[in-house]
């Protein structure tokens, strides 16, 4: 199964509540999945608008994530690790009133530690996370996403290691923050066959992809541009997900937000026709080429 939807509120959307912007992406963009943020810090959410949500996202099948706040160090100390730690357990909180299947976390920065010594305290902060997911009954998953900077905890390798160690942790996939981190290593079909060649180790049912272009140099990337103005095709990742039946969330993070959720919708749509030959195609019917 492919989902497709924008991180956050279409900019084309009037209304600028969450509440606006999923019934937006349903109804006038046709798209079946949403990233809400919470990104530039704690989200103040009525119940009411939780709720209302949460059942319309059941009822429209429209499935949902929720992206805590980007200024969060699992790797920090004191004050500023508990604060993190605040955040995500707040941003889960949310994301589980409204059903949301994940949220989405940023580890953390080396500072002056080791790889080594970073992951240890990442593991740790994890372990608290999902100890206080438990106590207060979330069913919400803790998603960690790969990083796009050098200096930032979060290869695809680091990740994967996070996962192995704490029950219950799922991965992130942020493709192009990997391509910016390996300098632009995710352009043909072999090098996205890698990225879920080392998944594999996961036993994952379900794979959420954040997708943007990138702006990028020396394997740090600097900022987010149109999927068309960046260097990382599309064609060769659809390939392998309709090759081996992988089910895919597709989000888009790109600055024209729901503009290139569209564009990958289309993508998937014209990979279809290209294998039926088809003059027409829905991405949530795969039915044909599988």
């Amino acid at each position: 199964m492919i989902r497709i939807g924008p991180a956050g509120i279409p900019l084309s959307c009037k209304g600028r509540t969450n509440k606006d912007g999923l019934v937006y992406t349903k109804q006038i963009l046709d798209l079946n999945a949403m990233e809400i943020q919470f990104v530039r810090g704690l989200y103040v959410m009525e119940d009411e608008e939780a709720q209302f949500i949460h059942d319309y996202a059941k009822e429209n099948d429209v499935e949902l994530h929720v992206h805590a706040p980007y200024y969060i160090n699992l790797a920090g100390s004191g004050e500023e690790l508990d604060l993190s730690l605040e955040k995500v357990i707040y941003s889960a909180r949310i994301g589980d009133k409204m059903g949301a299947k994940t949220v989405v976390v940023h580890p953390g920065y080396y500072g002056e530690e080791t790889e080594k010594k970073t992951m240890k305290k990442v593991v740790k902060s994890l372990k608290k996370i999902q100890g206080a997911f438990k106590k207060e009954k979330l069913k919400i998953k803790l998603g960690i996403e790969t990083m796009g900077k050098k200096r930032v905890f979060g290869t695809l390798d680091e990740i994967i290691e996070i996962c192995n160690q704490v029950k219950g942790v799922i991965p992130v996939i942020g493709l192009g923050h990997i391509h910016a981190r390996t300098n632009g290593g995710l352009k043909k079909r072999e090098d996205f066959e890698e990225v879920f060649t080392k998944l594999k180790s996961l036993r994952l049912r379900h794979y959420l992809l954040h997708v943007t272009g990138v702006m990028y140099e020396d394997g740090n990337e600097y900022y987010h541009v149109p999927i068309k103005k960046g260097d990382m095709p599309l064609a060769p990742l659809i390939e392998i997900i309709f090759d081996n039946n992988y089910n895919v969330t597709f989000i888009s993070e790109s600055p024209l937000l729901e503009h290139d959720a569209v564009y990958i919708r289309l993508q998937v749509e014209k990979a279809i026709m290209k294998r039926t030959g088809k003059e027409e195609a829905d991405y949530r019917d795969l039915s044909e080429i599988l």
